[in-house]
């Protein structure tokens, strides 16, 4: 996969996207302690365990380097930050049914 770079100190405010997404009830937030094991099951089964592994080092960050997308409680995304290098984003996903 190609590295990327985002410009994220020029991103325009969220609130709109996110608020549209939460009407198709989908929710995008931190995860939790607990659901630490449930994220890495779905990021290792839906890409690889490499990726798994450094969203697992976001668990330790306070707060949580990572974001994950529900919808009716089931993960359907993730995005990490500060888990291979400080400052740097990713690995980021999106289930396959969401894709496009």
């Amino acid at each position: 996969m190609l590295d990327r770079l985002v410009r994220l100190y020029e991103l325009p405010p969220l609130e709109d996207y996110i608020n549209a997404l939460r009407e198709k009830g989908i929710l995008v937030r931190r995860p939790r302690a607990y659901e630490k094991n449930q994220v890495l099951e779905w990021v290792q089964t839906n890409f690889s365990k490499g990726w798994m592994s450094e969203c697992d080092v976001t668990f330790s960050n306070s707060p949580v380097s990572s974001f994950i997308a529900t919808r009716d409680g089931e993960i359907i995304g993730f995005a990490c930050y500060e888990a291979t290098y400080r400052n740097f984003f990713g690995p980021i996903g999106v289930g396959e049914a969401y894709r496009g």
